[in-house]
């Protein structure tokens, strides 16, 4: 146990403040401050879980659920003295339930899985509002932004209260309800410009 107790865990954001949409770079890393390594074992295949809060409430885990009735067989995973990255994590910015988180601040929690050992991290995220739609043509082609409205029936128009987009592509199975799109302007054969579509979910 003296030697579990050695073990730390740490959590680094690439950046603080990201877009909406935009992938969330996680590293996650264990600290071993003991003199020799020192083996960890896990009752799970997963050896760690991240989550997202907003307050008290989780928005969004790395966990998945366990088939019932399912076992696994108990591994280790041995961690020499000094830092040893755990894992680099992309989260795609989606909640659990396919939405888009709001603009503001949430916190990111990293937790090892060990059989007796569960030390946790935090670090404090922050997601920037939509670029106002009338901005976006004067911003640079092909520089990734996120714009979030309201699609006209055709699904291909986006409507916010400083104008209108027209999208590369239709987003069919956009729910009737505002939207969050992510991607960037390009500019057509005929000179016209629309705003290439890389990754859209609905708001909450």
């Amino acid at each position: 146990m003296l030697a579990l107790a050695a073990l730390t865990l740490s959590l680094q954001l690439q950046q603080t403040s990201y877009d909406l949409l935009d992938g969330v770079s996680i590293e996650v890393a264990v600290h071993n401050s003991a003199n020799a390594p020192v083996a960890v074992a896990f009752a799970q295949p997963a050896e760690y879980r991240i989550s997202v809060l907003r307050g008290d409430r989780v928005i969004w885990s790395s966990s998945t659920a366990e088939p019932a009735g399912v076992t696994f067989p108990i591994h280790k995973h041995t961690f020499v003295q000094g830092p040893s990255v755990l894992v680099v994590y992309v989260w795609n910015t989606i909640e659990s339930d396919g939405s888009t988180p709001d603009p503001g601040d949430y916190t990111v929690r990293a937790q090892l899985l060990g059989q007796n050992l569960a030390p946790q991290a935090t670090a404090m995220l922050h997601f920037i509002p939509p670029v106002p739609l009338a901005a976006v043509e004067k911003l640079k082609l092909g520089n990734s932004v996120t714009v979030s409205g309201t699609l006209d029936p055709t699904k291909q128009i986006l409507t916010d209260s400083s104008g209108s987009l027209v999208l590369a592509r239709r987003l069919i199975t956009a729910p009737d309800e505002p939207v969050a799109v992510r991607g960037y302007l390009i500019r057509r054969p005929d000179r016209t410009l629309v705003f290439f579509v890389q990754r859209w979910a609905p708001l909450q």
